[in-house]
C-alpha cells in the first residue's frame, strides 16, 4: 500500500471518530446506565479538580466540595467519555503507524545486512579465485618474458 493511501486512511479514521464520539456523547445523555457512569466520572473528576485547585491556591486542607448538579455532571461525564474515545482511537492510530514504520525500517535494515553479507561473500569468492589463478598467471608471464 502506498504511503499516501495510508496517510489518507489514517486521516479518514481520525475524521470519522469525531461524529462517532458525538453520537456516543448523545447516547450517554439518554441512557440511564450511561448516565450513572457519566455522573460518577464527572463527580470524581470535579472532586479531584476542586482539591487540586484549593491545594494550589490556599494552605487549607479540607474544604467541603459541593457536588455538581446531575445535568452538569451528565454533560461533563459524556464529554469525558467522548474525548476518551477520540483519544483512544487517535492514539491507537499513532501507535499502529509507529509500529508499522518501525517494522518497515527493521525490514529495510535486514535487507541491507543481507545485501552486505552477500557482497562480502562474493568478494571472498573472487579473492579466492584470484589467488587460485595467480600462479597460473605468473607461469604464463614467465613464458612470455623469460628474463624475469
Amino acid at each position: 500500500m502506498s504511503a499516501l493511501a495510508l496517510k489518507l486512511g489514517t486521516l479518514l479514521i481520525r475524521q470519522v471518530t469525531r461524529p462517532v464520539a458525538n453520537v456516543l456523547k448523545a447516547q450517554a445523555k439518554q441512557h440511564d446506565k450511561f448516565k450513572e457512569v457519566c455522573v460518577g466520572l464527572a463527580q470524581r473528576m470535579h472532586r479531584v479538580d476542586a482539591r487540586l485547585r484549593t491545594r494550589l491556591s490556599t494552605a487549607e486542607r479540607e474544604l467541603k466540595i459541593r457536588p455538581l448538579n446531575d445535568a452538569r455532571a451528565v454533560e461533563n461525564g459524556a464529554t469525558l467519555l467522548s474525548e476518551a474515545f477520540v483519544f483512544g482511537v487517535t492514539g491507537s492510530v499513532v501507535v499502529w503507524e509507529t509500529l508499522r514504520q518501525r517494522t518497515k525500517e527493521l525490514n529495510r535494515r535486514d535487507q541491507v545486512a543481507k545485501d552486505i553479507s552477500f557482497l562480502q561473500s562474493e568478494i571472498e569468492e573472487l579473492r579466492a579465485a584470484l589467488l587460485a589463478a595467480e600462479p597460473e598467471t605468473e607461469r604464463a608471464s614467465k613464458k612470455q618474458d623469460p628474463q624475469k
